[in-house]
């Protein structure tokens, strides 16, 4: 959030307040075990790329099993490229994919 205005910064904390307030699957894995996730698959990048182009965001996932997970669970996200979409939504589908497929 390098750049951006207080008012700015606030609005975005409030709304990744609010998703994870709202996050059906919140109690399937913790804050510290995104963050682990997070590192291990993207070095914490939420604009992650695989050199082949293939798996994307934060929790490398390929477009076909983002939009099977948005499909069943948020559909608004389905057909959004992964390593655009906004750092809570991308921790809501990859907890939202623990719950469905596990470890």
């Amino acid at each position: 959030l390098a750049g951006c205005t207080p008012e700015q910064v606030a609005l975005v904390q409030r709304a990744q307040a609010e998703a994870r307030a709202n996050d059906k699957f919140a109690h399937v894995l913790s804050d510290a075990g995104l963050a682990r996730l997070r590192q291990c698959e993207s070095h914490g990048n939420y604009r992650a790329v695989s050199s082949s182009g293939a798996y994307r965001g934060a929790y490398q996932f390929s477009r076909a099993t983002w939009n099977s997970v948005a499909s069943k669970h948020y559909p608004h996200l389905r057909g959004v490229d992964p390593a655009v979409a906004p750092g809570y939504e991308q921790d809501r589908m990859a907890r939202a994919l623990w719950a469905m497929s596990g470890r």
